[in-house]
């Protein structure tokens, strides 16, 4: 096997499970700094979590692929935004992914029909987030149900609790 591949046809015709860490972590850093994160196949990308291990998804996420991984994500999640019970009203939604020592946060604001994503939190949220990188992809990547991670404490919600649970249906999640 060539040490990178396209991370279509990876998430198209390679069992992660198959790779090592390392060639894992090639192909994403490949597809995601030196191709455009846009032409990711977001039901590809899903198959590939779904069929990675919790300890590949760790090396990922403590790799220095973590940060274009999370900027390909929250680049694009405006485009699966739907406003479905978002309400007319301005909504904050603050996104801590922490790992130790590890916090990357962005900050989303639903407002008449877009969402806007910036890196880094500067208003009051109705609702904030906190979870391990892996389970964040795995809620992004609708391969995790947030409730349940909610119930076993894997995820942390602070402020609107019901609104948190509303977001769910706020976005169209491409599934593997």
């Amino acid at each position: 096997m060539a040490d990178t591949v396209d991370i279509n046809e990876l998430g198209r015709s390679i069992d992660p499970k198959s790779l090592s860490d390392e060639q894992l972590l090639a192909t994403l850093g490949t597809a995601l700094r030196d191709g455009d994160p846009a032409d990711v196949d977001p039901s590809l990308f899903a198959r590939l979590v779904k069929g990675a291990s919790k300890q590949q998804l760790a090396t990922v996420m403590a790799s220095d692929v973590r940060g274009p991984v999370l900027a390909a994500i929250f680049g694009r999640m405006s485009e699966f935004y739907s406003s479905k019970g978002a309400g007319g009203n301005r909504q904050v939604v603050h996104w801590h992914i922490k790992d130790g020592d590890v916090v990357d946060s962005f900050e989303t604001v639903l407002h008449g029909g877009t969402c806007t994503v910036t890196e880094g939190t500067s208003e009051e949220p109705r609702t904030a987030l906190t979870m391990p990188g892996t389970e964040f992809l795995k809620i992004v990547t609708n391969n995790a149900n947030p409730v349940t991670l909610f119930m076993t404490r894997k995820l942390k919600v602070a402020g609107d609790v019901g609104f948190a649970t509303a977001l769910q249906k706020m976005f169209q999640i491409p599934s593997a």
